[in-house]
């Protein structure tokens, strides 16, 4: 056992290990995540509160997401709130992993749904790495004897403020630990393993063990770049949206009278999904003057205003520059029973920072898995996802720019950067083809409506989004 002049001096020199890796993450511009998991979720709270005295707390955000929170929405969406900006560091507890070790040793969730689930993390982990930022993940693992001694010395000890709950002792139990090492393996990230340190120690020493393993893990990770290979995607098919090319039209009358029945019908589907607690995002994508806002304002024309919200998508800010390209969405995801229009979306990253050259190749490649895997976490939550292209022809946009010049109330609308986008018309056809044909999911499908006749192209959006819902209402 070191003395205790030797572990304070230890101790005293870790600290300064810290500031430097935390100093050096800061200067490449990378975040960093450290996730403290474990079955002693005592032990866990004081490595945190460990970490804000050595850590420089201006860069530094300790939380721990409320499970709760999550309530309807997918089972990370408390994690996606907590990614951290470039520079920055996130000190987590009560992760992921020992959430999912609760949810399987209390038999809420095995088999398939279980499987699933590790792939998630997995995929979590990966996709904040591809990113540039640092996943440092310490499990702290004490045995169950030492763990219910320390349970029932905290909870008598009026300065521990420790309750003992349920999922304490079952944490405790020796199954739940042979479940956890199993969980491990399974839901880790690409070489992004779980760092056991074993407690039940003096405090002192198994902080100074686990600061050590964070120290050598973020000084490694501050040596690493972001990945930068991703494998582009092959050539798709061309042609999937000139086959919108046959144009419908809707006269006035028949336009009047559908647009009625929808809009009622639409505002019934979206009550009784918000008093059966179903959660809707809608996303509309199309070229400049496709009739997007048009075709929301109609779709959200007799809803209850409490029942939805709209997103509009301008260009990212530097606080959300910052972060992953999604954390600006994943805030967004809607609360039970609530309808979310987004006004373009995170396609934006295959679309538009693919065409301008703003995201990497590697980047805009890996985001057709990343865009997958999020609309399969809203739909594993049980919201209606679905996705509707707006699709007009070039000869229409022309004509709908050279009308908005020449009217007052929407002359506004038209700037130089419409008519330079148009001139990447064929490049951003063949994004937006292949973002379609890469992203058509069952669960997230979709739709392609054409829109160089504006009342056809409104109908035929709100019948969409009455479908997807009446298909999933009782």
């Amino acid at each position: 056992m070191a003395t205790r002049s030797v572990l304070e001096r230890s101790r005293s020199a870790l600290h300064l290990r810290l500031l430097a890796a935390q100093r050096r993450l800061a200067e490449k511009q990378q975040g960093a995540i450290i996730v403290i998991g474990g079955n002693d979720r005592l032990a866990a709270s004081e490595l945190a509160n460990q970490l804000t005295e050595w850590f420089d707390a201006r860069t530094v955000r300790v939380c721990a997401p409320d499970a709760a929170s999550a309530e309807g929405r997918p089972f990370l969406w408390p994690y996606w709130q907590e990614v951290p900006a470039k520079g920055r560091m996130t000190i987590v507890v009560g992760d992921w992993l020992t959430r999912t070790t609760l949810e399987a040793a209390r038999d809420e969730l095995s088999g398939e749904p279980l499987r699933a689930r590790l792939k998630s993390l997995r995929t979590f982990e990966e996709l904040l790495a591809a990113d540039g930022t640092s996943v440092v993940k310490v499990w702290l693992e004490t045995s169950e004897k030492s763990l219910r001694r320390r349970l029932r010395e905290a909870e008598d000890t009026d300065a521990e403020g420790w309750v003992v709950g349920p999922d304490d002792l079952l944490l405790a139990k020796k199954s739940s630990l042979t479940l956890a090492r199993e969980l491990r393996s399974q839901g880790s990230g690409k070489n992004l393993p779980w760092k056991v340190v074993i407690g039940g120690a003096e405090t002192k020493l198994r902080d100074l063990h686990a600061g050590l393993v964070i120290a050598d893990q973020l000084n490694q990770a501050s040596r690493r770049r972001a990945a930068t290979k991703a494998k582009k995607p092959g050539s798709r098919p061309r042609g999937l949206l000139e086959s919108a090319a046959p144009h419908p039209t809707l006269d006035k009358k028949a336009y009047s009278q559908q647009m009625a029945k929808l809009q009622v019908r639409l505002g019934r589907l979206t009550r009784l999904a918000h008093k059966q607690g179903l959660s809707t995002v809608v996303v509309l994508e199309g070229p400049d003057a496709a009739g997007k806002g048009g075709a929301i304002r109609r779709l959200c024309g007799l809803l209850d205003a409490s029942h939805y919200q709209i997103f509009p998508t301008p260009a990212p800010t530097p606080e959300e520059k910052a972060r992953h390209y999604l954390w600006r969405f994943w805030n967004k995801v809607p609360a039970p029973g609530r309808l979310a229009v987004f006004d373009r979306s995170w396609f934006g990253r295959v679309m538009v920072e693919r065409v301008e050259g703003f995201a990497q190749d590697a980047e805009w490649a890996r985001a057709y898995a990343e865009i997958n895997d999020f609309e399969a976490r809203l739909a594993e939550a049980g919201m209606v996802v679905l996705k509707v292209w707006i699709n007009i022809s070039k000869e229409e946009q022309l004509r709908r720019f050279q009308a908005r010049e020449h009217s007052p109330h929407k002359r506004h609308k038209m700037t130089a950067e419409d008519y330079r986008n148009r001139k990447k018309w064929d490049a951003n056809l063949r994004a937006a083809e292949d973002m379609i044909a890469r992203t058509d999911t069952p669960h997230a499908p979709w739709v392609v409506v054409s829109a160089d006749d504006k009342r056809y192209a409104r109908v035929a959006t709100l019948k969409a989004v009455c479908r997807a819902l009446s298909d999933r209402l009782d």
